[in-house]
């Protein structure tokens, strides 16, 4: 039987694990918009992005580790991103929610 040591320990392993796996998605999420900032790419890049934003956010749930709100936001921002012209914008706060996601879990990442 484990103590509750070690019971907490491979919690902590698991939650840091998940961060990581958040923070490499938030990271293909940023590469997609900022792709998207070429027009007509963000056609062919939303085939990840849209995804991305939803693992994140489960990942985000799971790992209660406090982005669960500007996750939400970025999913908005991907669909959002189709608006022609505008989508622009939509990118650019995109963009700067990863950013912040990513400073966020690198932080985090710490803790443990």
């Amino acid at each position: 039987m484990e103590s509750k040591k070690e019971a907490k320990a491979m919690r902590s392993d698991t939650a840091r694990m998940l961060n990581v796996v958040q923070i490499l998605s938030e990271v293909a999420i940023l590469a997609g918009y900022a792709l998207g900032m070429i027009p007509f790419v963000y056609l062919w890049s939303y085939t990840w992005v849209v995804p991305l934003v939803f693992v994140s956010l489960v990942l985000a749930i799971v790992a209660s580790n406090g982005t669960t709100g500007k996750t939400i936001v970025n999913i908005a921002m991907a669909f959002l991103s189709f608006i022609p012209l505008v989508g622009y914008l939509f990118r650019v706060i995109g963009i700067l929610v990863s950013i912040l996601n990513i400073v966020a879990l690198s932080k985090d990442r710490t803790r443990y």
